[in-house]
This record gives C-alpha cells, structure tokens and sequence, in this order.
C-alpha cells in the first residue's frame, strides 16, 4: 500500500503528530487551579477542585450518553470550567462575589484563559515528532488531502495546531468536542467521509492507538495504518490487531512498528 497513491491522509493528533504528555493528577497543578479560580471571586480547596471537575465530567459524559444515544460522546470542557466558577463557594470582597463570577462566565476570553491555563499548567512535554512536517509536505506535494480525526478539545487543540503549524497543512480539521462524538465513533469516521465528499477506498487514517484509530477506520471501510509511538511490543501489537481483524476481515491494517511518520509506505523523506 503507497500512501501517496492515496487521495486522503486521515491523521490522529496528539502522540502520532504530537508528542505530548500532560499530567493532571500533580496537586501542585491543582493548586495552582484553585488559586486561579479564586482570584475570579470562586474559593476552592485544591482537593475539593479537582474532585468536582472529575464528578462534572463524568456527570457530562452520562447525560450526553442518554441524550444522543452514542457509545463514545464527546462532551466540551469549557462547560465544566464555567460550571467550576458558579458552583464554587464566594471568596467575598468589595465586589458581590456571584455577580462577579457571572461577569467572567459570560466571557469568552475568561474560558479561553482558564482552559488554556489548566492546559499548560498540566503540560509536561509537546512538539512535533521528528520529520512531522516534512512528511505531511510530502503527501501534499504528492496531491493528497490532509485530513485530522483527533480526540481533542478545541479550545486547548486549535491554538496548539498554529503553535506547531499544523493549521496551514490541514485540509480539514475534525474535532472531538466540536462534533459531540470521539474516535472509535463510526460517525465520527463517517461523517468527515461524507462532508469530505470521500472513498472509504481512496483513504487511510494513521494513528497510534489500535482501538481508537485503527477501529474506527476499519469500521468505515478505510484502511487503518497504526503508527506505534507507544512502542508496544511485537506480541501486544498481533493480540490488539488480531482481535481486530477477527472483527473486520475484509479490513486492510498496516503497521509502523517504529512509530516513525516518515516510514509510511510510499514515502522516501
């Protein structure tokens, strides 16, 4: 299979194009948080924090669950940040502390500091794996569509696609939180395809991770090629994609086995 004799390349994001490691667990982060919100008139314990984000998050997940009937749903975090601000208790001051959160919840710029505050203070590595855009210039002077599939929130994911470039070689962009849906969704899969106007055949979608990446391709007749920057073993990559192929035997899988971008086939970087 040569990549470049493709029409469209579907990429996943973060630890295929990105290298990224994010910690948030660390209780200095969420200190660092309840410091934050309280300067916005919202007293939090660090502890208490990081608990009701989690309770909120997993209470959005639900609801979206039984209100859309998807297996994988997609919830926004900015929701969850503004639901911290209101549901904390006032630190008081000169100003009445509600209408003072009230004022930074309608404010966009407020959410996009929050989230993009708890994104960096929780971050821990990111870039560009080596020869990223390299080999995306290569498939794009090659003719084919660059695409992205990424489970990723847009708030924190479109300013760090300009931070790394990413944005000038993207054809289009699809993302998680602004689609209410997450990889391994079919109609995640499905819906890029039809508003892309695509051939399942004409595509692959590459990937790090078998049951999110691979899965969802297979499930839309595309091929699915796992590049494995997880460096997973010889024996965990066959038992993951054995079970996979059991599921889908007509699907085409090809596999990167040293996560290297530039290694996808057809291409000479």
């Amino acid at each position: 299979m040569n990549c470049l004799m493709k029409k469209a390349c579907i990429f996943d994001l973060y630890e295929t194009l990105i290298d990224i490691r994010t910690d948030e667990a660390s209780p200095l982060f969420w200190k660092g948080m309840a410091q934050l919100y309280s300067r916005c008139g919202a007293s939090w314990q660090p502890k208490q924090l990081q608990e009701s984000y989690l309770r909120l998050v997993a209470e959005e997940q639900d609801r979206l669950k039984k209100q859309t009937g998807l297996a994988y749903p997609e919830i926004d975090l900015t929701k969850i940040f503004r639901r911290l601000l209101l549901d904390a208790r006032p630190t008081g001051g000169p100003v009445p502390s509600r209408d003072l959160r009230l004022r930074f919840v309608s404010d966009p710029q407020w959410t996009f500091l929050i989230a993009n505050t708890f994104r960096s203070m929780s971050m821990r590595r990111f870039g560009l794996y080596p020869g990223t855009l390299k080999t995306l210039r290569k498939l794009k002077d090659s003719g084919c569509r660059i695409l992205l599939l990424s489970n990723a929130q847009a708030i924190f994911t479109r300013p760090e696609l300009d931070m790394t470039r990413l944005t000038e070689m993207l054809d289009a962009i699809y993302i998680s939180s602004e689609k209410g849906m997450k990889k391994p969704q079919p109609e995640f899969m499905q819906l890029l395809l039809s508003e892309q106007h695509l051939d399942p055949e004409d595509c692959i979608m590459v990937g790090n991770d078998p049951e999110s990446d691979v899965r969802v391709a297979l499930a839309a007749g595309v091929t699915g090629c796992l590049l494995n920057t997880w460096h997973l073993s010889d024996e965990e990559i066959a038992r993951q994609l054995g079970g996979l192929k059991k599921e889908f035997p007509e699907g085409r899988i090809e596999v990167i086995k040293s996560g290297k971008i530039a290694e996808l086939p057809g291409l000479v970087i």
